[in-house]
């Protein structure tokens, strides 16, 4: 819409050169600066910084999507500054941030933040539905773990790598209550999917969640891994109530100290261990 040659009511035209350029990823005027499974560098921003001096050559505006904006090293939110601070009147920026703490805060002084609201379990099933080819088996535990979010929904439907990183996950956690000597296994696990290191430990707090959450209402259907039933249940009683909540903070409070870019290897073993604790 914001690059539409014929706007009509809020509603792009779809046929101008602007719409089909846009369509087959070729308008000029836009511009996507992507993480990928790194962070956001200098240079990246400064490839910015030299195009936005160039005027629009369809649109009437130059958009420029960041992509995972949480992901910029400092350095290149540094760089960004003075964009936001004086951009040319025809210049769009948007930022996505999953981690809108880890922005800088000279950063989030000068943007406009909007944040969306979460979808509820009917239209994430309907979003479902419409994307997927084929039925989604575990469609409630899908539903129940993407928390709102249809790009977690989607991106776990039907994913077999998703499936087994859950059934490993969850042998990782049980393991750690076995032998004193599995903590190194544990450790390479963590260190064997620290590109999926999120996922992982959003795995983890929903089984220990669905622990605590057993442990206190004996309710099976408020479990979140409904199809663990057997597992959850022949594992209620090997903790208290209070280890549940301690094991619950700890994960938090390792995803936090993650985002603020400390060490990984040592965060792992500092968490891992701290679960095996008694």
């Amino acid at each position: 819409m914001l690059l539409c040659q014929e706007l009509s009511e809020d509603t792009r035209c779809g046929q101008c050169f602007a719409c089909k350029t846009f369509d087959n990823n070729t308008n000029p005027d836009f511009k996507i600066i992507d993480a990928g499974e790194g962070s956001i560098g200098v240079d990246d921003i400064r490839n910015i910084q030299s195009d936005v001096i160039i005027k629009p050559l369809y649109s009437a505006r130059k958009v420029y999507l960041i992509f995972e904006a949480d992901k910029m090293t400092v350095q290149a939110q540094n760089c960004l500054l003075k964009t936001l601070e004086e951009p040319p009147p025809y210049a769009v920026i948007i930022l996505t941030a999953s981690n809108y703490e880890a922005l800088m805060e000279t950063i989030r002084s000068r943007v406009l933040r909007l944040s969306f609201n979460k979808y509820s379990n009917g239209e994430l099933k309907a979003i479902i539905d419409r994307t997927m080819d084929k039925p989604v088996n575990n469609i409630d535990f899908v539903l129940s773990f993407s928390d709102g979010i249809a790009g977690n929904a989607l991106d776990i439907a039907g994913s077999e790598e998703f499936v087994r990183l859950r059934e490993d996950t969850i042998q990782m956690i049980l393991s750690l209550n076995k032998k004193a000597d599995e903590i190194f296994s544990a450790i390479k696990f963590m260190e064997d999917n620290k590109s999926v290191v999120e996922i992982v430990l959003d795995i983890m707090l929903t089984f220990f969640r669905d622990l605590i959450i057993y442990k206190k209402t004996r309710d099976e259907k408020m479990l979140i891994n409904s199809d663990k039933k057997g597992i959850i249940l022949n594992n209620v009683d090997k903790f208290t109530v209070k280890k549940l909540g301690e094991n619950i903070e700890l994960i938090e409070n390792t995803r936090r100290i993650l985002q603020q870019n400390a060490n990984f290897q040592l965060s792992m073993e500092v968490m891992l261990m701290k679960l095996q604790e008694e």
